[in-house]
């Protein structure tokens, strides 16, 4: 359950950038109990971009959700982007949480490490947490710089493999406090790729939000979506891009749709392959059948009013989408990849089969679509399990635990 916490009210704070800083702090920190033994633990969240348009990936959503569900008695979080954002960005991100953005160019930039140093000179964190590639090398140099006193990294599923790039990853997280990981399957990739000690890596699983996601929405958003009762609605949410790999959901879903005359296939998100994956849509002749939402605020209606839910992501970390499509109380459908199987317990809650198979898949879409008892069941226990380990409540504790061991010495409040 999401803590309720009291906040001071918001104040926008704009400061000019002059040349060589490239940031501007746009919030106000939130109110802290005086009742807790120890100050909060102060947090700064390093990403390379919270979003353009509105809309994040699955770290950046992941972010979001932990900084504004923390408990304020025991952690201050703040948020740095090193890139602009899109302001409406700021109706997902609480507005009592302090947020930067850093005007970074594209490339190496020198001005980044220190636009970040004056960032973290006057937030004073305890924790500067980087996230993912985009921020690694800066971030840390930074907060060394500033004598931030820890550091943590994490990863949340997209390895950058190049030699020189596994090399100097090695040579940095070797340099941090602790290196986080979103899913055992993910922390195994990391330290066998990146040749890093597996022990030195620490797991907390992402968490849903219960209150939001539940099969309670499920009738207003057949409506929203304009279903008819019989229709087999499959979907699947995530941004346009190769990773996500439309292109064999697309095919898995003609071959679905030549045998079963009901099922419709939602797409929802956006991204630089939307006109390809159109394309093909109207090429495998299932144009009619496959809809398109775009970018939706409502995803928790458009999740409760499917019948089957589908990934089919070659590479993941922890899918959000997938612990948001149970607790929505919808069977899953999902390629074996990232930490899809600590998720999804084969033949329990969902299907798992193998990345880039249009063959499997489709043959896992037909039998769920044409047995509603099993597909019933799936749900049921998918959203049973959803409830039992993978509360947002849950996730959030596993960090502020880790923030709290990681700052045993700071005086108390």
């Amino acid at each position: 359950m999401l803590r309720t916490v009291s906040t001071v009210s918001p104040r926008v704070m704009t400061e000019t950038a002059t040349p060589g800083d490239g940031w501007t702090r746009l919030h106000a920190p939130r109110a802290v109990s005086e009742r807790a033994a120890l100050r909060p633990v102060r947090v700064m969240h390093v990403l390379h971009c919270l979003g353009t348009d509105g809309r994040t990936g699955g770290m950046e959503y992941g972010v979001i959700k932990l900084v504004n569900a923390a408990d304020p008695a025991r952690v201050q979080s703040a948020v740095c982007s090193t890139r602009a954002a899109d302001p409406a960005l700021a109706k997902l991100l609480d507005a009592a949480v302090p947020y930067y953005e850093c005007d970074a160019r594209r490339g190496n930039d020198p001005w980044l490490v220190a636009a970040l140093w004056r960032i973290f000179r006057g937030f004073r964190p305890d924790i500067v947490h980087t996230h993912a590639w985009g921020t690694l090398l800066e971030g840390m140099l930074a907060a060394r710089l500033a004598r931030v006193p820890v550091i943590v990294h994490g990863e949340h599923g997209t390895l950058q493999s190049k030699p020189y790039q596994l090399r100097l990853q090695r040579f940095a997280w070797r340099r941090a406090d602790r290196v986080l990981s979103v899913s055992s399957r993910l922390a195994e990739r990391l330290a066998r790729e990146v040749g890093f000690d597996l022990r030195r890596i620490h797991t907390i699983r992402n968490g849903v939000n219960l209150e939001r996601f539940g099969p309670a929405l499920r009738a207003d958003g057949r409506r929203a979506l304009g279903l008819r009762e019989e229709a087999i609605a499959i979907g699947t949410v995530g941004r346009l891009v190769e990773v996500k790999d439309h292109a064999t959901l697309l095919r898995a879903f003609a071959r679905v749709a030549d045998s079963d005359s009901r099922p419709v296939l939602f797409v929802a998100g956006e991204g630089p392959l939307g006109t390809a994956l159109r394309e093909q849509a109207a090429a495998l002749g299932i144009a009619s059948r496959v809809r398109f939402l775009g970018h939706r605020d409502d995803i928790d209606r458009v999740l409760a009013a499917l019948d089957l839910f589908v990934l089919s992501s070659s590479s993941e970390g922890m899918s959000n989408t997938i612990l948001e499509a149970m607790a929505s109380g919808v069977a899953v459908v999902a390629t074996r990849v990232g930490g899809a199987d600590e998720l999804v317990v084969d033949g329990v809650t969902g299907v798992l089969v193998p990345a880039g198979d249009p063959q499997m898949l489709a043959a896992a879409l037909s039998r769920l679509a044409s047995d509603a008892p099993l597909r019933h069941g799936m749900a049921v226990a998918g959203l049973r399990r959803a409830h039992q380990e993978f509360s947002l409540s849950r996730m959030v504790a596993g960090y502020e635990d880790l923030y709290d061991s990681l700052t045993p010495s700071r005086e108390r409040a």
